[in-house]
Parts: structure tokens; sequence; C-alpha cells
């Protein structure tokens, strides 16, 4: 699908989106289909829960959590308040999941428990995306409503000690991988993927350098994992897509297409971990965009010539 020129409402301000600047001649092509349609106000959290061979993702300001396993079935879990990022627990028969103020454990036959952590009470802020290190600790930001700049954080829960402020004066905290000795991390606002250097040991991190700049016309830097090679997958809003950026070089070598503005979040899955699971949402769309791109708020998947890595989970 092509861009077209619009303006789109993000987490944060009003976005004249118009057509890519930057040349796609070298850029490889997929094209993502239907896994489950749905009308999701925000998809995110998209996981694969190995233990069960199903694929998970929430809908955060829908409460809901979804599965779809590989027989095609699909499941819906009523949250009764936000849910926003998914992660295993060590033992693999449980979730840790991301909620208003914190974090709690769920799983289908318990459902969502009370929280176990709280990071902030304001009412006016929510957590959003969140990963497991190689470590075992959870880093999960969070994000005001309406997200003005610099009201987020980043924070590490490492067991069962208090969560720490890793980074502060983030606005819309986004996507987190880990490739061997560096963290990468998405302040969505920025439009800049931000390399740090990681000590496994101890879970400190010192920024580095900037490894991917996003150009103007592919919209905002959302939910990211990474393949075996060492690439970056990045949901992009307001883009149409999923982006592969190499993060040595800044070099854009993918694109997944997806028939919906808002993609939000990926993951890599299915038995063979060569499948991407991606999310999209319906978030700050008009009845007019809405009836252009009917399918937005629904979940895709594609098959790739690549492999993903499985979660880290959580050590609690």
């Amino acid at each position: 699908m092509g861009f077209d020129s619009y303006s789109v409402m993000s987490d944060h301000c009003n976005i004249q989106f118009q057509p890519a600047k930057l040349s796609l001649q070298d850029m490889k092509h997929y094209q993502a289909t239907i896994l489950a349609t749905l009308t999701s106000e925000l998809g995110e959290g998209a996981f694969w829960w190995e233990e069960r061979k199903s694929w998970w993702w929430v809908d955060i300001l829908g409460q809901k959590i979804y599965s779809k396993d590989l027989a095609g079935q699909l499941y819906s879990y009523e949250a009764n308040r936000y849910v926003t990022m998914l992660v295993p627990v060590v033992g693999g028969k449980q979730l840790l999941v991301g909620t208003h103020h914190g974090v709690a454990f769920f799983s289908p036959e318990d459902g969502l428990g009370e929280d176990v952590t709280v990071l902030d009470t304001r009412i006016n802020v929510r957590c959003n995306d969140g990963k497991c290190d190689p470590a075992g600790r959870l880093w999960i930001g969070t994000m005001q409503m309406p997200a003005d700049s610099g009201t987020g954080n980043l924070y590490c829960i490492d067991g069962k000690s208090a969560p720490e402020h890793k980074l502060q004066g983030v606005t819309i905290s986004n996507g987190l991988v880990w490739i061997g000795k560096l963290m990468y991390y998405i302040d969505t606002d920025t439009r800049k993927v931000q390399e740090f250097e990681y000590d496994n040991e101890t879970g400190n991190i010192t920024f580095s350098r900037i490894a991917v700049e996003i150009p103007e016309g592919y919209g905002w830097p959302d939910g990211m994992t990474a393949d075996s090679d060492g690439n970056l997958w990045i949901a992009h809003w307001g883009g149409f897509g999923v982006y592969c950026w190499n993060p040595v070089t800044g070099q854009l070598l993918a694109k997944v297409e997806v028939p919906a503005p808002h993609v939000s979040n990926c993951v890599f899955g299915g038995n063979d971990l060569d499948e991407l699971l991606i999310t999209t949402a319906r978030e700050h769309m008009n009845e007019e965009l809405i009836a252009k791109y009917p399918l937005s708020g629904s979940t895709f998947r594609v098959k790739l010539p690549v492999k993903g890595l499985l979660a880290s989970y959580f050590k609690y």
C-alpha cells in the first residue's frame, strides 16, 4: 500500500503525514495478512507464548487481553483496567502484565490479579511498553495522557525489589531490545532509536549514540523487536507498516506493508519463530479514516525469511 497525505493524530500531537522522501529502491517489501479482524482502540503488547504455542496481545484502551492459538481459535479476557504489555514469567505458566499504575500477574485460568508493584499513582499517567532483559529484569515505561513532553519515565524491576528509575523525562516510552552488550530504546516523541551500553550483571545503562533516525514521512517509531541477525523491526505509528532497520549502519532494509495507518507493535513467533505478529489501532482516527482503512484495530501477521528470538522471562 502506498502512503497518503493526511493529518494523523498521534498520542501527543497532530502530524501532517506526507509521502516518504527516502529512496525505497533497495528495500525489501512484504505484505501482512489478517490474523484477527478486530476494532481495537489501541492494539499493543504483541507476544508469542512459547509454552502455549499461541499469539497474545492487548487492547490497552479496550481493557482486554487477546490470544489466538495455532488452531485458529481466538480468545479474549476482560481486564477491567488498562493492560499495556505482556512478558512471560519463569516457569511459563504466567504472564506479567503492565496495567494503569503498575504490573500484575495473569494466567488464562486465574485471570488478571491485583497490582504487585505500583509505578505511578497519577490518574493521567499509565504504563506503556515493556520487556525483560536477558537477566530477567522487567523494564517498563510510563506516559502521560495526553503525552506532554518529558512527563514519562522508564523503570526497571529486579525481582521483588522496588522499581528503579532508569530514564526520566521521556515522553512516550516504547520499544526495547537487547542485543549482546547493547540496549536499544525508543522514546516515540524523539523519532529516534537510542543505543545504550548495557551491563547484564548490574542492569546499568550508559547512553552511547543514536542508532536510527526515522525520517519525516515514515510515521513515528513505536513497538520494536529484533531478529537473529541483529536487525530491528519497528512498528511505525502513522507509517502503514513495520520497518526493518540495521542498528549498526542506520540503514532501512525492509518494510512489511500493513493496511492500517497506526501500526503499534510487533513480535516474532510461530513454531519456527519466522512469523511476525503485528498490532494496530483505531485511536485518533475519525469516521472517514476508519471507512478508508476498515481493518484498523485488527491484528496481522507475516512470514519472513529471518527468525526472531524468544522473549526473556521475568525472574520473580
